[in-house]
């Protein structure tokens, strides 16, 4: 299922108020691309962001009260208050702000906020937010959306796409926007981009507008030499040393910090 911010945005403004649907998803986004980009400190904020968006969508869809600006902490102590009527199952609300706590309190914590003597943010840290995170984003998508868990894992890898900076899609077919990107680069990129990580080398061609043809077969070669990308019958598929290249290496370069 093909979404894009905007799109899931929309679909979830149906259901919750406007502004909250489309503060939860862009923090969930912005974090994404943020960890990707190698900022650890806003990846921690951005997860404290969502904290906050996700507690009171979850407040509005639990007890009908809309709130811009109540701490996740209240709205979880609502949450679970045995004095409240509920429209959430006990255990979802159970678990849910469970993880809220911690993530809110943990980028409160660790340095990301406050100035701490013992703690900067750092790469580890926000791996723990970033993928309770996701978690949690997963959670409330189920819960507001109700899609099958299949959807809803598909619209979260897809949501969080490069084309913000460095890749763009137009009718199905992506550009990359990056200046001055090797020929090796752009295929990783492609890839990266692409659904299930995998396209023909005739696409990759198609698309790579920036580069020659025959620099691309030799870029193509190359990889698979190296093992970024393995042939997957009539098609290229990006292997896990690839994505960590691209993770650890491509994408810092390229992503504009703030």
């Amino acid at each position: 299922m093909k979404l894009t911010t905007h799109q899931l945005i929309q679909e979830l403004a149906i259901i919750l108020d406007s502004d909250l649907a489309k503060l939860v998803v862009e923090s969930y986004v912005e974090m994404q691309q943020r960890f990707v980009g190698g900022d650890w400190q806003p990846t921690e904020l951005d997860g404290g962001r969502l904290c906050e968006a996700v507690s009171r969508c979850l407040l509005q869809m639990d007890t009908g009260v809309v709130s811009h600006e109540m701490l996740p902490g209240q709205a979880c102590d609502t949450l679970i208050s045995k004095n409240c009527s509920h429209n959430l199952g006990q255990k979802d609300r159970q678990h849910i702000t469970q993880v809220i706590r911690v993530v809110y309190k943990f980028r409160s914590d660790r340095g990301a906020v406050h100035i701490s003597p013992e703690y900067t943010a750092n790469y580890m840290d926000s791996m723990l937010v970033l993928h309770m995170g996701k978690w949690l984003f997963a959670e409330f998508l189920r819960l507001a959306w109700n899609k099958d868990r299949k959807i809803i894992t598909e619209v979260i890898e897809q949501l969080v796409q490069l084309e913000h900076s460095i890749i763009h899609e137009l009718d199905g077919k992506p550009l990359v926007l990056a200046k001055d990107t090797s020929a090796p680069n752009e295929v990783l990129i492609l890839l990266y981009h692409a659904s299930n990580n995998r396209m023909s080398k005739t696409a990759i061609k198609e698309h790579a507008v920036n580069q020659k043809p025959q620099n691309m077969d030799v870029a193509i070669s190359r990889l698979i030499k190296s093992k970024d990308i393995r042939l997957a019958g009539n098609e290229v598929a990006l292997t896990p040393n690839g994505q960590k290249r691209i993770i650890e290496e491509i994408l810092p370069k390229l992503i504009p910090k703030a």
